[in-house]
């Protein structure tokens, strides 16, 4: 649940357009309001007091809306009160310029200071060409131009305004003229006059692209005025204003008047002051009757309350169709509905009494829809249960596990049939079953083309061991090598027969046989000569070999 509703805001702010609004709130008053500051031009102003039963009936809503209604023909000023209670010429000439000085809606840079130079200017000057100051070939022609169309006659900023060209080029002989005009028009002193008319001229001809130029002026202007000064300067540039249309200052959020003894009274004389300098001004004071019963009634003489009550407009109670409309505002089709549901007589008939019951209400009912809605979880979830049906609830029987017989007996349950939505591709269905793979016996491998024998086709033969005799016992008879033994197979011709079918020749051009060769050995030693069959490598050969050249070198007798 939130606790976000509609109905607000309950406070606003004068010059801030109303986010909502209901045209039968305050009607009475609002048409009233817009009748007296209605006033031809040149009707002098009035001072119109704005009272209401208590705080929330909606003066200040009801002042946005009179500004709006009016915005385009008056000039609204706010007065804000310094500290509270203070309120002088400063402070309210500076809110006036920097009200004037704000950029227009699509102005292309121009601001409100822009309209009332140039406007002042085409005055002026309208004045001198009907008396004839400034002569022209075709007066009718420059009267109409200078009424009908001042701003652009003084576009400073347009290559094809030629009024405005010439009125810049010739300003130092044109200025005291038009500040004379203007003086009488207005009945101020021709010295602030003078002041505002340079002033605005300055910052007319400065492109409206430049940063600050009626701030930067403004500053300049109110730095060195004094209080006195400053109330004289705000009197002129009011009462220039007033020639152009209706001037309305309004003084509102007065509460804090109540703690100061001579803040109606000071309040009462600025507004007295400025009434009899400007002739055309208008005041709105906007108050409560308790402040008004209490600080101003006991402040004020009779002459003074009765200046500042000239106009009197009273707000009045809110009505059924009011409150309605004032609902139907924040929650549109739910104003009778969000009515209902409230207390009237808590209300006190304004409008920020409804708006606070409204929105009290609708919380209430946000809380309610949302317990109505967690009751159900909230019992589904914590049962209760009462002691009666607890105490008559029968004993607990202790679990028996089943007998096998009756175990076995019990059939299980069937299986639930699931429908089948998908198409099946085969009529015969259940599909067939598969007859397990019997075992398949060995096939016998077949027999080869040919026999193959199973003895290896050569087996060597071990050496026969010949026993071992000591060195005396070896004669000369036992020096001759044993024969050969004859070769297990034979493989193809002699070896005699190879060696003299491939021997080579002697490479110094002489016989194989025939002269000693100089690389020879002694005899005896060396391989044996071609011809003869070299016996095969035997251990005991070795053995005689190496006796035999042992007893050559040393004889018998070396042992």
């Amino acid at each position: 649940m939130t606790s976000e509703h509609p109905f607000h805001p309950l406070f606003e702010s004068f010059g801030r357009l109303p986010s909502a609004h209901a045209d039968p709130v305050n009607r009475a008053a609002f048409e009233r309001l817009c009748s007296v500051l209605s006033a031809p031009l040149e009707h002098s102003g009035r001072c119109v007091l704005l009272r209401a039963p208590r705080a929330g009936y909606g003066k200040t809503h009801l002042l946005s809306r009179v500004q709006r209604r009016l915005g385009g023909s008056h000039e609204f000023i706010p007065v804000h009160a310094v500290a509270g209670t203070r309120v002088d010429g400063t402070t309210v000439l500076a809110d006036a310029l920097r009200g004037l000085a704000r950029p227009l809606p699509a102005g292309g840079g121009l601001c409100g200071l822009d309209l009332v130079a140039r406007r002042l200017f085409a005055l002026a000057l309208q004045g001198l060409v009907q008396s004839g100051e400034v002569p022209c070939q075709d007066r009718q022609a420059a009267l109409a131009a200078l009424r009908l169309r001042p701003v652009e006659t003084f576009d400073f900023h347009h290559p094809t305004a030629v009024t405005a060209h010439w009125a810049r080029d010739s300003f130092e002989a044109l200025g005291p003229r038009m500040v004379l005009e203007l003086s009488q028009a207005t009945g101020m002193p021709v010295r602030e006059i003078g002041f505002w008319v340079e002033w605005l001229f300055r910052g007319s001809v400065v492109p409206p692209d430049h940063p600050g130029r009626f701030a930067g002026m403004a500053e300049a202007a109110l730095g060195s005025a004094g209080e006195a000064l400053a109330m004289e300067r705000l009197a002129a540039l009011l009462g220039l204003i007033s020639l152009l249309g209706r001037v309305v200052l309004v003084a509102d959020d007065l509460e804090v008047f109540s703690m100061d003894d001579g803040a109606a009274l000071r309040l009462a004389a600025f507004f007295g002051t400025l009434r009899q300098s400007v002739e055309r001004l208008d005041v709105l004071i906007s108050l409560n009757q308790d402040i008004w019963e209490t600080a101003f009634v006991p402040r004020l003489s009779g002459g003074l309350a009765d200046r500042l009550s000239e106009v009197v407009v009273e707000l009045e109670p809110l009505g059924h169709e009011e409150m309605v409309a004032l609902l139907e505002s924040r929650v549109p089709g739910l104003g009778e509905r969000v009515l209902a549901h409230l207390d009237l007589e808590q209300c006190g008939g304004h409008a920020r009494g409804v708006m606070r019951a409204a929105a009290q209400a609708w919380q209430d009912a946000q809380r309610a829809d949302a317990g109505a809605m967690a009751a159900p979880v909230m019992a589904a979830q914590v049962p209760v249960l009462k002691p009666q049906a607890v105490a008559e609830s029968p004993p607990m029987v202790p679990f028996e596990p089943m007998p096998p017989e009756v175990e076995a007996s019990v059939e299980a349950p069937a299986r639930p049939l699931v429908a089948i939505t998908a198409e099946v591709p085969d009529a015969s269905w259940p599909p067939p079953t598969f007859e397990p793979v019997t075992e398949i016996p060995p096939t016998p491998l077949p027999e080869p083309v040919h026999a193959v024998d199973p003895s290896p086709v050569f087996a060597p033969t071990a050496p026969e061991a010949v026993p071992f005799q000591p060195f005396a016992s070896f004669s000369a008879a036992e020096e001759t090598p044993p024969a050969a033994p004859e070769p297990a197979f034979a493989t193809g011709p002699s070896e005699e027969a190879w060696q003299t079918a491939t021997a080579p020749s002697s490479p110094f051009g002489l016989p194989p046989d025939e002269g000693p060769s100089p690389f020879s050995l002694p005899p005896g030693e060396g391989p044996a000569p071609r011809g003869q069959a070299e016996s095969p490598p035997h251990d005991t050969d070795r053995v005689d070999d190496l006796l035999r050249q042992f007893r050559e070198r040393y004889g018998q007798g070396g042992l």
